[in-house]
């Protein structure tokens, strides 16, 4: 039994940041994410009784450690639902640096979710493939759908899962994905910071009650297709993400020196007239969105300033 399947990473527009439920992934907060084709994760599983355990190939390597438990007790949760016990190999790659802020979890999980699903024959809808992938990753919820997605914290029911808000075709964004560290520079993982932003950062609560106001306005601007809108409301969010990453105790610092040097340099660019706003999960990497009939001209900029490692540009 053996499946193949692609999923893409997202960029979180505004972030999610705590949980109500650890073990279930149940968010403290909605959030709502655009889906990007530059990024990617392709997963092939196989599940076969010459394995005796489960193997997990990252990127070529063997994986160990915490990757590789993350993996295996998302292949038990799902082969629970199929009632299935094979073992499996796992082999998953990225287009993209892994555990830098580009949210390789989440198009890693997305991939493994539909692979071992299809390799096991479940038939799953996408809203009920998000809520299993949703348990290995919580933003890999959001990347089982292309566009611009949501990701519900609660139904009224306990249900928690990913909806898609405009599909692919419905706005031409496109975001200019800036490399400004290519090796991992981060202390903590991302779970183990946001539980350390929920628990200790005296910001934490002000920020997630600003969270329901700047969701109004995403979807609005989304609906709207209002892109000034969309950028001040997602450059807001990240600040505030990182606000209480910085107030946590101990604080939490993701930005290198080049990243700092890029948020000074976007409102410059906002200045020369070419819009442009910033958003940065939990890495020193960043997202620029912007419109296409500004990407030349916004890439002709960056191409002045040697502290950006690579431009991908996606959509």
């Amino acid at each position: 039994m053996k499946a193949t399947a692609l999923a893409h990473s997202n960029t979180a527009l505004i972030k999610y940041l705590g949980k109500k439920d650890e073990q279930l992934i149940i968010p403290m907060n909605n959030s709502i994410s655009i889906t990007i084709d530059a990024l990617s994760t392709i997963t092939t599983v196989e599940f076969s009784p010459q394995y005796t355990e489960d193997v997990f190939i990252l990127n070529d390597k063997k994986a160990t450690g915490q990757a590789y438990q993350r993996v295996v007790k998302h292949l038990d949760l799902l082969r629970q639902e199929a009632q299935r016990k094979l073992k499996a190999k796992v082999v998953s790659k990225n287009n993209f640096p892994t555990a830098m802020g580009l949210a390789s979890s989440a198009s890693g999980f997305a991939a493994l979710t539909v692979a071992v699903c299809a390799a096991l024959g479940l038939k799953k809808t996408p809203q009920e493939l998000s809520m299993l992938s949703r348990q290995g990753s919580g933003s890999s919820c959001r990347s089982i759908f292309g566009g611009f997605v949501e990701w519900v914290k609660d139904d009224g029911t306990g249900k928690s899962y990913a909806i898609q808000l405009a599909d692919e075709d419905w706005w031409d964004l496109r975001d200019i994905v800036l490399i400004l560290e290519e090796k991992e520079q981060r202390q903590y993982s991302t779970r183990e910071a946001m539980r350390l932003s929920m628990k200790t950062s005296p910001f934490f609560a002000a920020r997630l009650a600003a969270t329901e106001s700047n969701l109004d306005k995403m979807r609005r601007a989304i609906k709207k297709r209002d892109f000034t809108l969309l950028g001040t409301v997602a450059e807001h969010d990240c600040l505030l993400m990182h606000a209480v990453a910085l107030t946590s105790n101990p604080w939490q610092l993701f930005w290198t020196s080049a990243t700092v040097k890029m948020m000074k340099l976007v409102p410059q660019l906002r200045e020369k007239g070419l819009p442009c706003y910033f958003t940065i999960d939990s890495g020193a990497n960043m997202h620029l969105l912007t419109l296409p009939e500004h990407q030349e001209s916004i890439l002709a900029e960056l191409e002045k300033h040697h502290f950006i490692k690579k431009i991908v540009c996606a959509r």
